[in-house]
């Protein structure tokens, strides 16, 4: 599990640095407000006959984000980028057990918010995170978590939205992220992304 989360970082940050080293920076404040309240419209997306989440139609299908995650969404230009990672709920809190890393006074969910966290923040210069919050997705217990910082190696403020969701089966993240100067502007869009995930019967 580590090994998959530190390709996430790495291939997910290195696509970013390389998609802003052509960054056109001449957009407004005006602009982007102007363009955050534009409706948007999503398209619902289902994968493997499992589970079904709605992106917007501005992003496209990537292939280079990370090997392991059963979702890809980019878009370069307003450099906005989803992946999903998903695991075997079962063999998660076998293997931390094992490890004797599993809280048993803390729920699944947030066993898993926790451990992914941990995981992904050995490479991050951490400015600031939002306190996780409890979800209920679809029927489904999900934690959100926001996360800004920089990644080591880079001179460059990244934005995170982290969505933690336990499946029948299945534990699921949804990763978001933008450039820091674009938080504001694709908040809701990444959180009404990520709410509309649900398993498909």
């Amino acid at each position: 599990m580590k090994k998959n989360l530190v390709l996430i970082f790495t291939i997910a940050i290195g696509h970013i640095f390389t998609s802003c080293v052509n960054e056109n920076s001449g957009n407004t404040t005006s602009e982007n407000v102007k363009e955050a309240q534009e409706e948007i419209s999503f398209n619902p997306v289902s994968i493997n006959n499992e589970y079904e989440i709605s992106v917007p139609d501005y992003m496209t299908p990537a292939k280079d984000l990370n090997a392991e995650a059963s979702l890809q969404y980019q878009n370069i230009y307003k450099e906005t980028y989803v992946i999903i990672i998903d695991e075997s709920k079962e063999d998660f809190v076998t293997a931390f057990r094992e490890l004797g890393e599993y809280d048993d006074s803390m729920s699944t969910i947030e066993n898993y918010r926790k451990t992914q966290l941990l995981f992904l923040m050995e490479g991050i210069n951490l400015k600031k995170q939002t306190k996780p919050k409890n979800l209920t997705i679809n029927g489904l217990n999900a934690e959100y978590v926001e996360l800004d910082g920089i990644p080591e190696g880079l001179d460059l403020d990244i934005s995170y939205f982290f969505t933690f969701i336990e499946g029948k089966n299945k534990l699921y993240m949804v990763m978001a992220w933008t450039l820091g100067d674009r938080k504001m502007k694709y908040k809701s869009m990444f959180e009404q992304l990520s709410q509309s995930f649900r398993l498909l019967d």
